[in-house]
């Protein structure tokens, strides 16, 4: 992992088991994958991140409302992730994190319960490829600019919810944020790596 991120470096790696008492509601997945367009995201976005979404319990689960490039806005059991990912009976390919905005501690339950329905919403939302191609062309040759729409890439996701929380996280001059960008957060603690 680079520089870039370098809180994230040398966190303590727990298992699923170990990690799923200390999970918080908020908390936020970052995912370093090995996957073709996880690199493509990490080489465009200069990030060792190419995922977040964001942990939630419901009913004695974990899951995490993300949105991911065949399913678009989606819940699914963060479990999934470490033992089933994309139901390949195989977990994910590459690295995960869980990261805490400081902030978060200060949301309270109705804040919460309006942010979890706000992605709800979202559900089954698009995944937002004409985003990617944006960003690959603002950072290749200086051009484009972030539109809002109604399709999503994971960290516009993220940003929005964080939003309906009153939490802005940092992005770039053009308005576009990626994954890298909560993780460059001042207010975001790297808390410990998950590990199969």
């Amino acid at each position: 992992m680079s520089m870039y991120h370098a809180k994230f470096q040398n966190l303590t790696a727990v298992s699923y088991s170990q990690a799923r008492p200390k999970l918080r509601t908020g908390d936020i997945l970052f995912c370093s994958g090995d996957y073709v367009i996880s690199d493509m995201i990490k080489h465009f976005s200069g990030s060792d991140f190419s995922h977040v979404g964001m942990v939630f319990h419901w009913n004695q689960r974990t899951l995490l409302l993300e949105s991911v490039e065949d399913d678009g806005v989606r819940i699914v059991p963060l479990s999934h992730y470490i033992y089933d990912y994309e139901n390949s009976k195989r977990p994910y390919q590459g690295q995960l994190y869980i990261g805490r905005h400081s902030l978060f501690s200060q949301v309270d339950e109705s804040t919460i319960n309006h942010m979890l329905g706000y992605g709800t919403d979202r559900l089954n939302r698009c995944y937002d490829r004409q985003e990617l191609i944006k960003i690959a062309a603002r950072i290749s040759m200086g051009t484009g600019r972030h539109d809002p729409n109604e399709a999503y890439i994971c960290s516009e996701l993220l940003d929005e919810l964080f939003q309906q929380a009153g939490i802005s996280v940092i992005r770039d001059e053009r308005s576009f944020i990626f994954p890298g960008h909560f993780a460059e957060d001042p207010h975001v603690e790297a808390l410990f790596q998950i590990i199969p």
